[in-house]
């Protein structure tokens, strides 16, 4: 498995050892929230599953797991604790910290940088260093209507090579208007594994 950066002013991404995505799968894949106690066997059994996102206090056992699976682990807002777990990176949910966490992480550790529906956030968040944003808000139905998300996406994927989430609580309509709009991952609320499988299926099957 290979990590795909997609660098500002790179017309090709740059790959790397690691477990993030496949650098000829550009279709649209999930990243699932995997809080502490739940177990991620059953969403990293999901094959749209690009990787976990580990809120609250991090475990090298979930890291573990997600990377056994030729997965990625992402730990919010702990890039301290980053190759100390072994994950593949962090979530920073105030991108005004994108450019600590980039000095911290020298070593190509993959930052993600959530701006909500900011748009001047998100591109000061890649030109801070972070190798991908995060749209909207994380287990909130998007505030200002799916159609505003679905454009933030649009515009990023027209001005910038870096990826781009897009997280909150979506429909099967919503999952399929994101992915049309150009979004790289999605980081839906479920749940349980069940409702995350409904709603990969849901996301475009891949060209071959």
């Amino acid at each position: 498995m290979s990590r795909t950066r997609r660098r500002k002013g790179r017309k090709e991404p740059d790959t790397e050892p690691g477990n993030w995505v496949e650098a000829t799968d550009q279709s649209c894949r999930l990243l699932v929230a995997c809080p502490a106690g739940l177990d991620p066997a059953p969403f990293l059994a999901v094959a749209a599953v690009a990787g976990l996102v580990l809120p609250g206090e991090p475990e090298a056992d979930r890291a573990a797991a997600a990377q056994a699976a030729g997965r990625a682990a992402f730990l919010v807002d702990r890039p301290d604790r980053v190759r100390a777990v072994g994950a593949d990176g962090v979530l920073i949910e105030r991108p005004g910290e994108v450019a600590a966490a980039r000095r911290l992480l020298d070593r190509g550790e993959l930052i993600g940088a959530a701006v909500g529906s900011t748009r001047h956030d998100a591109m000061v968040a890649g030109e801070d260093g972070a190798d991908y944003v995060l749209f909207g808000t994380p287990g909130k139905t998007p505030a200002d209507g799916i159609e505003n998300l679905a454009a933030h996406v649009t515009w990023w994927t027209e001005i910038a090579v870096l990826p781009c989430v897009v997280a909150g609580r979506f429909t099967l309509d919503d999952v399929r208007r994101l992915a049309a709009a150009g979004a790289d991952f999605l980081l839906p609320d479920v749940d349980g594994a069940a409702e995350l499988a409904t709603l990969a299926a849901a996301l475009p099957v891949p060209e071959r």
